[in-house]
Protein backbone atom coordinates (compact mmCIF):
# COMPACT_ATOMS: atom_id res chain seq x y z
CA UNK A 1 0.00 0.00 0.00
CA UNK A 2 1.00 3.64 -0.31
CA UNK A 3 0.75 6.38 2.31
CA UNK A 4 1.48 9.43 0.18
CA UNK A 5 5.07 8.92 -1.00
CA UNK A 6 5.70 6.10 1.48
CA UNK A 7 5.45 2.51 0.32
CA UNK A 8 4.35 0.14 3.08
CA UNK A 9 4.27 -3.65 3.03
CA UNK A 10 3.06 -5.95 5.79
CA UNK A 11 5.76 -8.52 6.49
CA UNK A 12 4.32 -11.50 8.38
CA UNK A 13 6.48 -13.38 10.84
CA UNK A 14 3.81 -16.05 11.23
CA UNK A 15 0.93 -16.68 13.61
CA UNK A 16 0.42 -17.71 17.20
CA UNK A 17 -2.40 -18.23 19.68
CA UNK A 18 -3.28 -16.36 22.85
CA UNK A 19 -4.56 -17.95 26.04
CA UNK A 20 -7.93 -16.32 26.78
CA UNK A 21 -7.20 -16.56 30.50
CA UNK A 22 -4.24 -14.23 29.93
CA UNK A 23 -5.94 -12.06 27.32
CA UNK A 24 -9.12 -11.53 29.36
CA UNK A 25 -7.92 -12.40 32.85
CA UNK A 26 -9.09 -9.06 34.26
CA UNK A 27 -12.57 -9.35 32.69
CA UNK A 28 -15.58 -11.46 33.73
CA UNK A 29 -15.86 -14.54 31.48
CA UNK A 30 -19.52 -13.82 30.81
CA UNK A 31 -18.44 -10.55 29.19
CA UNK A 32 -15.51 -11.74 27.08
CA UNK A 33 -16.61 -15.20 25.94
CA UNK A 34 -19.23 -14.00 23.39
CA UNK A 35 -16.65 -11.84 21.61
CA UNK A 36 -13.41 -13.79 22.11
CA UNK A 37 -13.40 -15.67 18.79
CA UNK A 38 -11.95 -18.87 20.24
CA UNK A 39 -10.71 -21.60 17.92
CA UNK A 40 -11.37 -25.34 18.29
CA UNK A 41 -8.62 -25.53 20.89
CA UNK A 42 -10.11 -22.79 23.05
CA UNK A 43 -7.39 -20.28 22.17
CA UNK A 44 -7.38 -17.01 20.23
CA UNK A 45 -5.57 -17.13 16.84
CA UNK A 46 -3.62 -13.97 16.03
CA UNK A 47 -1.16 -12.80 13.41
CA UNK A 48 2.41 -11.70 13.98
CA UNK A 49 2.68 -8.75 11.62
CA UNK A 50 5.73 -6.57 11.07
CA UNK A 51 5.98 -3.86 8.40
CA UNK A 52 8.52 -2.67 5.84
CA UNK A 53 8.48 1.02 4.93
CA UNK A 54 10.23 2.44 1.87
CA UNK A 55 10.89 6.17 2.15
CA UNK A 56 12.97 7.28 -0.83
CA UNK A 57 16.04 5.09 -0.71
CA UNK A 58 15.47 4.26 2.96
CA UNK A 59 14.30 0.82 4.11
CA UNK A 60 12.71 0.87 7.57
CA UNK A 61 11.57 -2.28 9.37
CA UNK A 62 8.93 -2.04 12.09
CA UNK A 63 9.57 -4.84 14.61
CA UNK A 64 11.63 -7.96 14.03
CA UNK A 65 9.29 -10.84 14.83
CA UNK A 66 10.33 -13.70 17.06
CA UNK A 67 13.43 -14.83 15.20
CA UNK A 68 13.86 -18.36 13.91
CA UNK A 69 15.86 -19.58 16.92
CA UNK A 70 13.37 -18.37 19.52
CA UNK A 71 10.34 -19.33 17.46
CA UNK A 72 11.55 -22.94 17.30
CA UNK A 73 11.21 -23.02 21.09
CA UNK A 74 8.04 -20.97 21.54
CA UNK A 75 5.90 -21.03 18.39
CA UNK A 76 6.09 -23.48 15.49
CA UNK A 77 4.34 -21.03 13.18
CA UNK A 78 6.58 -17.99 13.79
CA UNK A 79 10.08 -16.98 12.78
CA UNK A 80 9.39 -16.38 9.07
CA UNK A 81 10.23 -12.68 8.84
CA UNK A 82 13.39 -13.07 6.76
CA UNK A 83 11.55 -15.30 4.28
CA UNK A 84 8.78 -12.71 4.03
CA UNK A 85 11.33 -9.97 3.39
CA UNK A 86 13.02 -12.12 0.74
CA UNK A 87 9.67 -12.51 -1.00
CA UNK A 88 9.65 -8.71 -1.31
CA UNK A 89 13.18 -8.74 -2.74
CA UNK A 90 14.67 -7.33 0.46
CA UNK A 91 17.82 -8.70 2.12
CA UNK A 92 18.78 -8.08 5.75
CA UNK A 93 21.65 -5.91 4.45
CA UNK A 94 19.14 -3.62 2.72
CA UNK A 95 17.49 -2.49 5.98
CA UNK A 96 18.96 0.77 7.30
CA UNK A 97 16.56 1.38 10.21
CA UNK A 98 14.77 -0.95 12.61
CA UNK A 99 12.17 0.32 15.08
CA UNK A 100 11.39 -2.05 17.93
CA UNK A 101 8.01 -1.19 19.42
CA UNK A 102 8.87 -3.03 22.64
CA UNK A 103 11.11 -5.81 23.87
CA UNK A 104 8.75 -8.78 24.08
CA UNK A 105 10.07 -11.86 22.27
CA UNK A 106 7.64 -11.78 19.31
CA UNK A 107 8.70 -8.21 18.48
CA UNK A 108 12.38 -8.10 19.47
CA UNK A 109 13.44 -11.75 19.23
CA UNK A 110 14.50 -11.36 15.61
CA UNK A 111 16.79 -8.40 16.30
CA UNK A 112 19.81 -10.70 16.38
CA UNK A 113 20.51 -14.06 14.77
CA UNK A 114 22.57 -17.02 15.99
CA UNK A 115 25.20 -17.63 13.32
CA UNK A 116 28.62 -19.30 13.39
CA UNK A 117 28.30 -20.03 17.09
CA UNK A 118 27.44 -16.50 18.24
CA UNK A 119 24.66 -13.93 18.24
CA UNK A 120 25.04 -11.03 15.79
CA UNK A 121 22.65 -8.29 14.59
CA UNK A 122 20.25 -9.67 12.00
CA UNK A 123 20.32 -6.40 10.07
CA UNK A 124 24.01 -5.49 9.95
CA UNK A 125 23.62 -2.04 8.39
CA UNK A 126 20.67 -0.86 10.47
CA UNK A 127 20.27 1.51 13.38
CA UNK A 128 17.92 -0.07 15.92
CA UNK A 129 15.62 2.43 17.63
CA UNK A 130 14.15 1.81 21.09
CA UNK A 131 12.49 4.14 23.56
CA UNK A 132 15.08 4.77 26.26
CA UNK A 133 12.73 3.81 29.08
CA UNK A 134 11.99 0.52 27.36
CA UNK A 135 15.64 -0.37 26.91
CA UNK A 136 16.57 0.56 30.48
CA UNK A 137 13.61 -1.33 31.95
CA UNK A 138 14.42 -4.63 30.26
CA UNK A 139 18.18 -4.34 30.56
CA UNK A 140 18.01 -3.91 34.34
CA UNK A 141 19.58 -7.11 35.73
CA UNK A 142 17.51 -6.73 38.90
CA UNK A 143 14.21 -6.96 37.01
CA UNK A 144 12.20 -9.89 38.42
CA UNK A 145 11.54 -12.69 35.90
CA UNK A 146 13.60 -10.91 33.26
CA UNK A 147 13.35 -12.93 30.01
CA UNK A 148 16.60 -14.79 29.30
CA UNK A 149 16.39 -14.25 25.54
CA UNK A 150 17.19 -10.56 26.03
CA UNK A 151 20.77 -11.46 26.96
CA UNK A 152 21.15 -13.08 23.53
CA UNK A 153 19.49 -10.62 21.17
CA UNK A 154 20.09 -7.15 22.66
CA UNK A 155 23.78 -7.01 23.72
CA UNK A 156 25.04 -7.67 20.15
CA UNK A 157 23.28 -4.51 19.03
CA UNK A 158 25.22 -2.49 21.58
CA UNK A 159 28.47 -4.28 20.80
CA UNK A 160 28.14 -3.27 17.14
CA UNK A 161 27.13 0.33 18.02
CA UNK A 162 23.76 -0.07 16.33
CA UNK A 163 21.44 1.12 19.12
CA UNK A 164 19.76 4.53 19.23
CA UNK A 165 17.60 5.42 22.24
CA UNK A 166 14.80 7.98 21.96
CA UNK A 167 13.99 10.28 24.86
CA UNK A 168 11.14 11.99 23.03
CA UNK A 169 9.00 11.52 19.96
CA UNK A 170 11.34 11.77 17.00
CA UNK A 171 11.25 11.44 13.21
CA UNK A 172 13.72 8.67 12.37
CA UNK A 173 13.22 8.93 8.58
CA UNK A 174 11.16 11.26 6.40
CA UNK A 175 7.54 10.71 7.42
CA UNK A 176 8.38 8.00 9.99
CA UNK A 177 7.95 9.10 13.60
CA UNK A 178 8.04 7.36 16.97
CA UNK A 179 4.96 7.95 19.15
CA UNK A 180 5.04 7.27 22.87
CA UNK A 181 2.36 4.66 23.69
CA UNK A 182 3.23 3.28 27.13
CA UNK A 183 1.33 0.74 29.17
CA UNK A 184 1.74 -2.62 27.51
CA UNK A 185 5.37 -2.12 28.50
CA UNK A 186 6.86 0.99 30.12
CA UNK A 187 8.46 2.26 26.91
CA UNK A 188 6.18 0.84 24.23
CA UNK A 189 5.98 2.96 21.07
CA UNK A 190 3.73 3.16 18.05
CA UNK A 191 5.03 4.44 14.71
CA UNK A 192 3.33 7.18 12.71
CA UNK A 193 3.72 7.09 8.91
CA UNK A 194 2.72 10.42 7.36
CA UNK A 195 3.00 11.64 3.78
CA UNK A 196 0.85 13.54 1.31
CA UNK A 197 -1.84 14.29 3.85
CA UNK A 198 -2.30 10.62 4.75
CA UNK A 199 -1.36 8.88 7.99
CA UNK A 200 -1.06 5.28 9.09
CA UNK A 201 -0.01 4.13 12.54
CA UNK A 202 1.77 0.89 13.30
CA UNK A 203 0.25 -0.01 16.66
CA UNK A 204 2.62 -2.68 17.93
CA UNK A 205 0.98 -4.19 21.03
CA UNK A 206 -1.09 -1.17 21.96
CA UNK A 207 -3.97 -3.61 21.55
CA UNK A 208 -4.27 -7.30 20.79
CA UNK A 209 -7.94 -8.05 20.16
CA UNK A 210 -10.86 -6.35 18.37
CA UNK A 211 -12.93 -6.34 21.56
CA UNK A 212 -10.55 -3.75 23.04
CA UNK A 213 -11.80 -1.18 20.55
CA UNK A 214 -15.19 -1.07 22.27
CA UNK A 215 -13.63 -1.91 25.63
CA UNK A 216 -10.24 -0.14 25.86
CA UNK A 217 -10.31 -0.81 29.61
CA UNK A 218 -9.88 -4.56 28.93
CA UNK A 219 -6.18 -4.86 29.64
CA UNK A 220 -4.67 -8.34 29.32
CA UNK A 221 -2.57 -9.85 32.07
CA UNK A 222 0.55 -9.28 29.98
CA UNK A 223 0.15 -5.49 30.04
CA UNK A 224 2.82 -4.33 32.48
CA UNK A 225 0.94 -1.12 33.36
CA UNK A 226 -2.72 -1.96 32.66
CA UNK A 227 -4.31 1.35 33.65
CA UNK A 228 -1.83 3.28 31.53
CA UNK A 229 -2.30 0.94 28.58
CA UNK A 230 -6.06 1.53 28.76
CA UNK A 231 -5.48 5.31 28.67
CA UNK A 232 -3.17 4.90 25.67
CA UNK A 233 -5.78 2.85 23.81
CA UNK A 234 -8.56 5.35 24.48
CA UNK A 235 -6.47 8.24 23.19
CA UNK A 236 -5.29 6.41 20.07
CA UNK A 237 -8.73 5.05 19.19
CA UNK A 238 -10.26 8.52 19.54
CA UNK A 239 -7.57 9.93 17.27
CA UNK A 240 -7.98 7.09 14.77
CA UNK A 241 -11.72 7.76 14.46
CA UNK A 242 -11.32 11.52 14.31
CA UNK A 243 -8.53 11.52 11.72
CA UNK A 244 -9.57 8.38 9.82
CA UNK A 245 -6.17 6.83 10.43
CA UNK A 246 -5.13 3.55 8.91
CA UNK A 247 -4.02 1.16 11.66
CA UNK A 248 -1.30 -1.38 10.94
CA UNK A 249 -1.73 -3.89 13.74
CA UNK A 250 0.74 -6.45 15.00
CA UNK A 251 -1.75 -9.07 16.12
CA UNK A 252 -5.00 -8.83 14.21
CA UNK A 253 -5.17 -11.60 11.59
CA UNK A 254 -2.67 -10.96 8.80
CA UNK A 255 -2.46 -8.46 7.14
CA UNK A 256 -3.97 -6.72 10.16
CA UNK A 257 -4.82 -3.43 8.40
CA UNK A 258 -7.87 -1.61 9.77
CA UNK A 259 -9.79 1.61 10.21
CA UNK A 260 -12.14 2.63 13.01
CA UNK A 261 -15.38 4.04 11.56
CA UNK A 262 -16.72 7.14 13.27
CA UNK A 263 -19.86 5.25 14.27
CA UNK A 264 -17.93 2.56 16.11
CA UNK A 265 -16.66 -0.94 15.37
CA UNK A 266 -13.76 -2.09 13.24
CA UNK A 267 -13.27 -2.10 9.46
CA UNK A 268 -10.64 -4.56 8.24
CA UNK A 269 -8.83 -3.54 5.04
CA UNK A 270 -7.23 -6.03 2.65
Amino acid sequence: MRIGALEVAIVPDGALTLDPARMFGRVAEADWRPVAGLDEHGTIPVGVNCALVRSGDRRILLDTGGGAALASERCQNCGHLLDSLAALGTRPEDIDTVIVSHAHWDHAGGASVFRDGRWTPTFPNATYWFWRGEWEYWMDPALPDRPAFLDDVLPPLLAHSQVELADSEVEVAPGVRLIAAPGHTPGHVCVSLTSGGETAVYTGDMFHHPSQIEHPEWSPLFDVLPELSAETRRAMFERARRERLILLTAHLPTPGIARLPAGGGLELLT
